[in-house]
């Protein structure tokens, strides 16, 4: 899917949400996350790590969402994102030093999910889960040129699509209630890589706007 298409469906998703937040039980606004990012699975593989170490790098996602209330408790929630994804590697080089590897991987992503309001209505949190199918539309291994080791072998070989699992909490941070503070975690399903079993894993602090309320 190409990404100027993704993003005529975020528009369509802006006007789809103004139109029916018109209606009971519908509610849009803007989401944004600052993100831990890893990849696990056979990751000491895929780098072929003898003298290093894999860990988590740092992200961002942004995107609108759609809110749907199925009961007084119980909504849907249609999501269209860009989440960043990937990992860093931490190595030697020839010369002793410490050097990095960079791992981004870049999504559009639409997740869709079931909520719950645990609390009651003056003071909810908010429990989300469900699944997500993101489309990716560039990767990218940055490394230092000068202390560039032979190429991490098979690097262009990641899937174009990632299915993944999510789940979040969250609750009201002001007096409106129109602006949310949650946690969120996310991980992939299936490999996302041709030939070794790695899995996206992303974590961190999400924040909500709610644009358009009953």
């Amino acid at each position: 899917m190409k990404i100027k298409y993704l993003l005529i469906e975020l528009i369509l998703l802006f006007v789809i949400s103004e139109v029916e937040a018109q209606e009971p039980g519908f509610i849009g606004g803007l989401l944004f996350n600052f993100n831990g990012i890893q990849v696990e699975g056979e990751k000491e593989q895929f780098w072929g790590s003898s003298n290093g170490q894999i860990w988590g790098a740092g992200g961002i996602s942004a995107g609108a969402f759609v809110k749907h209330n199925f009961k007084k408790k119980l909504y849907g929630v249609f999501e269209l994102r860009y989440i960043q994804k990937g990992s860093i590697y931490e190595f030697s080089n020839q010369y002793g030093n410490k050097a990095l590897e960079l791992l981004k991987l870049h999504y559009m992503e639409i997740p869709l999910l079931i909520g719950y309001n645990l609390s009651s209505i003056q003071k909810p949190v908010y429990l989300e889960t469900g699944l997500a199918f993101s489309n990716r539309f560039n990767s990218k291994m940055a490394f230092n040129k000068l202390i560039e080791r032979t190429n991490t072998p098979n690097a262009d070989y990641f899937k174009n699509n990632d299915f993944s699992f999510i789940i979040n909490c969250k609750f009201p941070i002001n007096r409106k209630k129109n602006l949310l503070l949650g946690v969120r975690t996310e991980y992939s399903i299936f490999s996302i890589h041709e030939y070794y079993n790695l899995h996206n894993w992303d974590y961190g602090v999400e924040f909500n706007y709610l644009i358009f309320t009953r």
